[in-house]
């Protein structure tokens, strides 16, 4: 494990210790939930479907805020599980710095004790100290801080904001000068970020001078660090324009080329602001989605018939018929965990019947 000054240098989804995922499913408790609190984003990064206009337009899709009485449910949904949740994870497809009510939000599934570690993704831009101070009181366990530049212009470029990148040091200091040991800070940036532009090929990648910038500036007021790779995850963007799929993942790992099952459908639940629910995070057009937690619980979509279908889909070879599924590079390129080889075990564990395997399946070829 290597150290620069105070901070561990490691990739975040090497941060806990994990068990291979074809000895632990089926699942009767998600690893983890996904709660979307703030569909909206100040930033337009280029490789998030943020900056596609055109492509969000097409899905007439709807952003916002979370409702707090939503998010309560949500979290109270989660104690009917046996088992604690491994992570709720706060903010994914936007900026949930944005909602009035984060440092509410997180007090209350802290303390509500259905999660192991409640953590915070964020593009570090609100970061100040009355925020900062509503944070660490909340109980919050983890930050993950997503940097795009290291220079104002480089922000401009690739986040298609005109920000002071000071600013976002001076509110990462502040962060760790107020946090208890209890708080995990983790920052990293983006480097092979193209420019904002989808018309250009301008590739922004980090010289060896950024790269000991970014370390001396950082490394001192966080725990974890780690420079991550941009790479096409958001499908059905102008992102698959901009970013060829090689032989390493986001975080430098080996990646397989070819992988017919999508290991999230089996590890997570995904919980849009609007209470539509998917078992990836990925799913920003909402065309996955499984159930609604304004009005099912939370504990009957997980088990429901339509994630049960989906996850049989996937362990029969189907990924390729699924509408959205089958132009997603996520499964490959943001996490290790491959089920291909475990599928026919997977499937009797799962107990699933001959009738289920041959009945027709509404998901392959966009019947769903």
């Amino acid at each position: 494990m290597l150290e620069a000054d105070s901070a561990v240098v490691r990739p975040r989804i090497y941060s806990a210790k994990k068990s291979p995922l074809e000895t632990i499913v089926p699942l009767k408790t998600p690893i983890s939930a996904h709660i979307d609190v703030a569909s909206l984003c100040n930033f337009r990064c280029s490789f998030c479907f943020q900056a596609d206009t055109e492509g969000m337009k097409a899905v007439g899709l709807n952003r916002g805020f979370m409702p707090f009485n939503l998010f309560t449910k949500i979290v109270d949904d989660l104690k009917e599980f046996p088992q604690k949740i491994k992570k709720i994870k706060i903010g994914n497809h936007g900026e949930p710095t944005l909602h009035p009510d984060l440092p509410k939000m997180i007090a209350y599934a802290r303390e509500s004790k259905i999660a192991e570690i409640i953590e915070l993704f964020t593009n570090g831009s609100k970061l100040e100290p009355t925020l900062n101070k509503g944070l660490v009181a909340s109980g919050l366990q983890r930050v993950n801080v997503s940097l795009e530049g290291l220079s104002d212009e480089r922000y401009k470029a690739v986040a298609g904001k005109k920000i002071k990148f000071q600013g976002i040091v001076d509110g990462v200091r502040d962060l760790y000068a107020q946090k208890t040991d209890a708080l995990n800070i983790y920052v990293k940036i983006a480097d092979h970020a193209h420019a904002l532009n989808k018309e250009s090929t301008q590739v922004f990648v980090l010289s060896d001078e950024e790269r000991k910038y970014f370390f001396d500036t950082f490394s001192s007021i966080c725990d974890e660090i780690f420079i991550e790779k941009v790479v096409p995850q958001w499908a059905e963007t102008q992102s698959k324009k901009q970013n060829d799929l090689d032989s390493t993942g986001m975080y430098g790992q080996k990646i397989k080329q070819n992988k017919d099952v999508c290991p999230f459908t089996f590890m997570y639940l995904h919980f849009n602001c609007d209470g539509t629910v998917s078992p990836c995070t990925l799913d920003w057009p909402r065309k996955v989605v499984i159930g609604n937690a304004k009005n099912e619980k939370v504990k009957d979509i997980w088990f429901g018939k339509k994630m049960r279908q989906l996850q049989i889909a996937m362990l029969m070879g189907n990924r390729k018929d699924i509408n959205f599924c089958n132009a997603c590079s996520a499964p490959k390129v943001c996490l290790d965990e491959d089920l291909d080889p475990h599928k026919g075990m997977v499937l009797s564990k799962m107990y699933v019947t001959e009738e289920e395997m041959h009945e027709p399946n509404p998901w392959i070829n966009g019947n769903l």
